[in-house]
This record gives structure tokens, C-alpha cells and sequence, in this order.
């Protein structure tokens, strides 16, 4: 634009000195050319032998924790860079470590930069984008770096180890009835020795009773298998109508509700944190989230099967079609009596505390996780909802917005037989 002003000025100098033939115009016109001329040339070898480099900590963050970085303007020519401006098009909220520096010939001008991470998701740095010109702005010059790695923001995690989850739910109660090649602390019965067959197997006292070799056989660990059923169903999500002014501790660490301001971000942050807690105690883990596509991670307790749940964590929207009701019947016959559920929800339809009651008559044990809508702004009362969990014995957890999520896992169903009382 300023190019565009100077070169209308030289024309009109022009015109003025060629109508009134006066010297002080011409001389005027030569100076206005020159200028530009100049300021092309100059603008034209601002950039050049100008690089970026960009080092980042670590490629895996979490919300609320500080994501690092350092960025370098290297001049590999002999004259200065009087100014350059570097312009980030980071995806990651809240990330700006643009800044306008002046760059010696054949030296490096580098800065660290520290953004907090208030959302989760899949993130680039970048691409980045430099500008330059002629000290007075006439022209500018430009240069694209395509290069943008890629950050996974993986949800908040609260510590959850004293939550109030029944524990003869998770014990599974009694073996189970299939048989299984390891050696477990529930002995099946015996049978005949077979090539192959391991010695610590063998049950010495059947063989010395028999007279020929005999060998335990084994039913598999009762642990049951957790499995998280995350509701992403759109209709009943809703983003919070009020900020809370959380403060951080003497540490200055600011809890991990400080950076949740929707009932999607509060289910998403629960089920993280409940999956910790049971990978931690060595269980079988699963998960089933109704997003726009369904993701389901298979019950697993390898020491990749945290990383697969955060990763899944980190994308998934309440953008699913399908409620939770619908998602009960459809995937209810993956859970068997031995298996562990527990629902999380903002949801007060009562059906789908009816289909979780017909999956608890299998023999399945459950647990639901309300997240109050009504805490987050204008919604129905929950009363009815938890009164029907209640009434079909469902140990329920109600979670609100503004209040530590680990205090609504202080004691599993008492909470909600305070809100039916009350």
C-alpha cells in the first residue's frame, strides 16, 4: 500500500513539474524514483539467506500443562536483517510466538517460548510465515515455511485413586469359567499329562494316588474388565454459562477443572481419569464413545492401552447422532457378566437408565457418572434421573460444574441418595 501511495505521489510530482515547468518538481521526481528503486532492491534481498528453526520439547502434552518451545532467525548473509517479523499460523489456542527481530549477517536472533494448553486435541505448529522489507515499509517481502509438526493435547487426568468405586464390583466375585494355558490362583481340576505340557502343571499327589503323571488345569484371573461408555451424543451436551475463578495451590498449579467450561469437557476429563486409575491397578480397560463414529478400544491392560485411550480421548466431539439409550441396546451384548460398566453422561432421559438397569440383570455390574446440566446453565432438574438410578440400584456419581471432580468420587452412592432426600 505504501508502494502503491509513493508511486502516485512520483506521478503526480511529474505532472506538476511538466505543467508548470518548475526544476524543484523534477528534482522531487528523480528523488521519489530512486526511493523506490532502492526500496525494491533492498526488499527483494531482505529474505534472502534467511532460515527458521524450530525445536519443540515434546510432541504429547496435556491440558493445563505448559507446552515448550524455541524458535531461531538465522541470517546466512554478511549484511544485517534490520527487521523481520515472524508470523505463526498455529492451530494450538493461544499460541503466538510471533515477534519482530533484527538479525546480524551470519548469526542466529532465538527465543524460547511457554504456552499453556487449555485445549485437548490434535494440533500443528504452524506453518510459518516471515516478513521483510525496506526500513521505510515501502515494499514487503514474504516467505512460506510449510513445515508444521504435529501435538496431541491428550485431555486433563484428576487423580482418582481414593474414589469411591465399589470394590466387589471390580473384584469379579468368582473365577471364571474358561479355561486358560497360564497358571492362575484357580485351580479348574486335573486331567491326563500330555507331551508338552509344563512340569510346574503337574499335581504330584493325583500322580503318586494314580500311578501315572496327572496336571492341573486353570480358569482364568476373576478380575473383571473395566469398560468406560463415554455419551458424545450432541443433543444433551451444553458449554458452561458462567466462568469459575479457580485459584492455584501454594505450588501455583491451577486444578484441572480450571481449563473444563463444557459437560463435554468434564465427561471426556472423567473418563480419563477413571481409566487411569483402573490401567494403574493393573485391570483391563475398554472404552466406547458415541462421537460422530463410534470408537470402541478393546479391553486391554498392555502398557500401551493408556496411550490408545488418551489418543482417543484427545479427538473425540460430542457430535454423535445416536443416544445413549440407543448405544446401550446396541453395544449391551458386549459386556458379559463379568465385566465392570460404567456410564458417563449429562443426559436425563430416563431410557437409558432403563436399558443400563436391563444390562445390570445379566449380571453385569454398573456404575453411572451424571454430569449435572443443570450446574452449566439453564437445564430440567436431574431429580428424576437420579431418583431412577436410585430406584434400580445404580451406584451413581454426580459431577457439577465448579466443584473438584475427585470430591463427586468421595463416596459412590451416597451422593445420590443425599439428592433424592434432600
Amino acid at each position: 500500500m505504501n508502494a502503491l501511495k509513493l508511486i502516485l505521489l512520483l506521478l503526480v510530482v511529474l505532472v506538476v513539474g511538466q505543467v508548470t515547468d518548475w526544476t524543484v518538481a523534477d528534482h522531487l521526481a528523480v528523488a521519489l524514483l530512486v526511493l523506490l528503486v532502492v526500496a525494491w532492491v533492498w526488499t527483494k534481498l531482505s529474505l534472502q539467506g534467511v532460515s527458521v528453526v524450530r525445536r519443540i520439547e515434546a510432541d504429547r502434552a496435556q491440558v493445563g500443562e505448559t507446552l515448550r518451545e524455541t524458535l531461531a532467525v538465522r541470517n546466512g548473509a554478511r549484511l544485517r536483517k534490520i527487521w523481520v517479523e515472524l508470523f505463526d499460523r498455529s492451530t494450538l489456542p493461544g499460541h503466538d510466538p510471533g515477534r519482530v527481530v533484527s538479525v546480524p549477517g551470519r548469526s542466529a536472533v532465538e527465543w524460547a517460548t511457554r504456552t499453556v494448553c487449555g485445549r485437548r486435541g490434535r494440533f500443528h505448529l504452524g506453518p510459518i510465515e516471515l516478513r521483510s522489507g525496506d526500513p521505510l515499509g515501502v515494499f514487503t517481502s514474504r516467505v512460506d515455511f510449510k513445515e508444521a509438526p504435529e501435538i496431541i493435547v491428550y485431555p486433563a487426568v484428576v487423580d482418582l485413586r481414593e474414589a469411591g468405586i465399589p470394590e466387589g464390583a471390580l473384584s469379579g466375585g468368582s473365577a471364571l469359567e474358561r479355561r486358560t494355558p497360564h497358571v492362575t490362583p484357580n485351580v479348574a481340576g486335573i486331567r491326563d499329562y500330555s507331551p508338552g505340557d509344563a512340569f510346574n502343571r503337574i499335581s504330584w499327589s493325583a500322580t503318586a494316588r494314580l500311578g501315572h503323571l496327572m496336571v492341573k488345569e486353570f480358569d482364568q484371573d476373576p478380575t473383571a474388565d473395566v469398560w468406560i461408555v463415554l455419551d458424545l451424543h450432541k443433543e444433551p451436551h451444553r458449554p458452561a454459562a458462567r466462568p469459575v475463578n479457580w485459584t492455584p495451590d501454594d505450588r501455583g498449579r491451577w486444578p484441572a477443572e480450571a481449563w473444563l467450561d463444557s459437560t463435554e469437557e468434564y465427561a471426556v476429563t472423567v473418563a480419563a481419569s477413571l481409566a487411569r486409575r483402573f490401567v494403574q491397578e493393573g485391570r483391563n480397560v475398554g472404552l466406547v464413545a458415541s462421537g460422530a463414529h463410534l470408537e470402541t478400544i478393546p479391553a486391554d491392560r498392555a502398557d500401551r492401552q493408556m496411550v490408545k485411550i488418551l489418543e482417543s480421548l484427545a479427538v473425540v466431539r460430542a457430535d454423535g447422532a445416536i443416544s445413549l439409550a440407543e448405544l446401550l441396546v446396541a453395544e449391551g451384548r458386549r459386556f458379559g457378566k463379568h465385566d465392570f460398566l460404567i456410564v458417563i453422561t449429562p443426559s436425563l432421559a430416563e431410557r437409558w437408565v432403563a436399558a443400563l438397569a436391563e444390562i445390570a440383570q445379566r449380571g453385569v455390574r454398573v456404575s453411572a457418572v451424571l454430569i449435572e446440566p443443570a450446574t452449566f446453565g439453564a437445564s430440567p432438574s436431574s431429580l428424576l434421573t437420579v431418583s431412577a438410578l436410585a430406584a434400580a440400584s445404580i451406584p451413581t456419581h454426580l459431577v457439577k460444574y465448579g466443584e473438584p471432580i475427585a470430591r463427586a468420587f468421595a463416596t459412590p452412592l451416597a451422593a445420590a441418595q443425599r439428592y433424592v432426600r434432600g
